[in-house]
């Protein structure tokens, strides 16, 4: 590959059935680059390394949060982690290819992601901490489906002007390459081998600067990860009529990592395989967890396998042998995605949970077509597999009513629905105040002492005097604002700087 690595691997699960997206598609303009808007990150160099598919979720991600926020994430935290080296690592080197369901994976249990900093890239390492400071928290991940045709592009150039870069794959082979105009055209049916990111398009990019010319004009302008030396420093056009480019694409969101402070889940492995019933396209999952402590239940997270999926949530306390009773839910919400991904849905109303209280997330999921709704964490063996996936019994379970319930287990061992669920604790009332205090920016700690929704003097005033009655009733963690296990005069200033 002109002396450069790739490293895109197959996923275990086929999307190539994703379809249509009923999104509103606005008349994009001619002509768009995210470079011209300052809404990409700068091109990095994945060396002799097969992990383009980091990068370029990185890309993604990074351009996604520039809407004011200027990241540099660690791809070497990435790839690192997700190698059998580690417990959840799939069945690859660190420095061996994956893809987009593999990166979902990692964002979404809270690996990552961790700034550059403090994990900072090398293609030969092997190795890299765990538990980094987490600074985003991965919500969505959409997957688009793949292009119908040479001139099928709005869903793309849709997904470019509302979330910025856009992980794709594509086939690359040298000599398909122009290094004097920097441009791409592959017209053959070879799989593809690399993930790049597009930043943007032009529709009258004249044919005749490919080496090949292509039926009629028209080009991505695409972000590589093969340093800036390369192309047109980092970036390279490729044609509309590229019977590859446009493939497995992905869209990584994230918020404030301090938005939801701890995360239930039983699949860290992610999505690797999908299940459902015959002549059926709804199927009903379940996940059972265990409270860990007086916590407030505020969002849960699934896939849906299909562009234009109903869902069903329904929260249960006080389950059993089975994810739901006689008692009902004491939650229940509905709604609908159209694009096929990984979705966050915060809840309209907290549930509130009590220490080691049993409590159950039900998801039913409805496709128009495909007949596989429900997203599982297998064990699938082979190069780059997830045989390292584990389950007990009594974690998840399957239904096809969502009346009669099975284990999971019993039918496929190792096996979980892909369903987390997201709290945060429930706070002490501080002394003198009415309700308890808030975390206003979503950073993981709370500043808004009195609770009453502002920043303010009291909010001062009242830490200052309780400071010690911090240390005896409250997690300190939630109120040490430098950071050094403490509650001290110190965090009382930051506090005053604060408002």
């Amino acid at each position: 590959m002109d002396g450069h690595k790739a490293g895109l691997t197959p996923e275990s699960v086929n999307l190539s059935h994703l379809s249509s997206i009923s999104v509103p598609i606005v008349s994009a303009p001619a002509s768009y680059d995210l470079r011209t808007l300052d809404k990409v990150t700068s091109v990095k160099d994945q060396g002799d390394a097969g992990v383009c598919w980091t990068f370029a979720s990185y890309a993604s991600l990074e351009s996604y949060l520039m809407h004011g926020e200027n990241w540099n994430f660690s791809e070497n935290n990435m790839k690192n982690l997700l190698s059998s080296a580690y417990s959840e690592g799939f069945d690859r080197n660190a420095n061996d290819g994956g893809n987009r369901l593999q990166a979902t994976a990692y964002l979404t249990r809270w690996s990552g992601p961790v700034e550059e900093s403090d994990d900072p890239y090398s293609d030969s390492s092997e190795v890299s901490p765990e538990n980094l400071s987490v600074k985003k928290h991965v919500q969505n991940v959409l997957f688009l489906p793949d292009r119908n045709g040479s001139l099928d592009n709005e869903a793309i150039k849709w997904a470019v002007q509302n979330s910025g870069a856009t992980y794709t794959t594509m086939c690359y082979n040298g000599t398909s390459y122009s290094s004097t105009n920097y441009t791409y055209y592959y017209s053959g049916s070879s799989n593809t081998n690399h993930a790049v990111a597009i930043v943007g398009w032009n529709d009258t990019f004249d044919r005749n600067k490919f080496s090949q010319v292509p039926p009629g004009d028209g080009a991505f302008i695409v972000k590589n990860s093969w340093g800036e030396t390369w192309g047109e420093n980092g970036y390279f056009y490729v044609s509309y009529y590229d019977s590859k480019i446009g493939t497995s694409n992905a869209v990584f969101t994230a918020k404030n990592s301090g938005n939801y402070k701890s995360i239930y889940q039983y699949d860290p492995f992610g999505w690797t395989n999908s299940l459902g019933y015959t002549g059926l396209t709804t199927a009903w999952g379940a996940n059972v967890f265990t409270a860990k402590s007086d916590e407030l239940l505020k969002a849960v997270s699934f896939y849906t396998t299909d562009s234009n999926c109903n869902y069903e949530i329904y929260v249960y306390t006080n389950v059993s042998s089975s994810p739901i009773n006689q008692t009902g839910p004491i939650f229940t919400k509905n709604g609908s995605t159209s694009v096929a991904g990984y979705y966050t849905i915060s809840l309209d109303s907290d549930v509130q949970l009590t220490a080691d209280q049993n409590f159950s997330v039900v998801l039913n999921l409805t496709n128009l077509d495909y007949g596989y709704p429900l997203a599982i964490e297998e064990p699938i063996s082979g190069a780059g597999g997830s045989s390292k996936a584990t389950a007990n019994s009594d974690e998840s379970f399957l239904s096809s009513n969502g009346q009669t319930w099975t284990d999971l287990t019993v039918y496929y061992p190792n096996t979980n629905v892909c369903i987390k669920a997201f709290t945060d604790p429930v706070l002490p009332v501080f002394p003198g105040c009415t309700n308890p205090p808030t975390d206003p920016d979503q950073d993981g700690l709370y500043e808004d002492i009195t609770g009453n929704g502002i920043l303010d003097f009291n909010d001062v005033v009242t830490y200052y005097d309780n400071t010690y009655w911090i240390k005896n009733t409250a997690p300190v963690a939630f109120f040490d604002y430098n950071n050094n296990n403490l509650t001290d005069f110190s965090d009382v200033v930051i506090l005053y700087d604060m408002i």
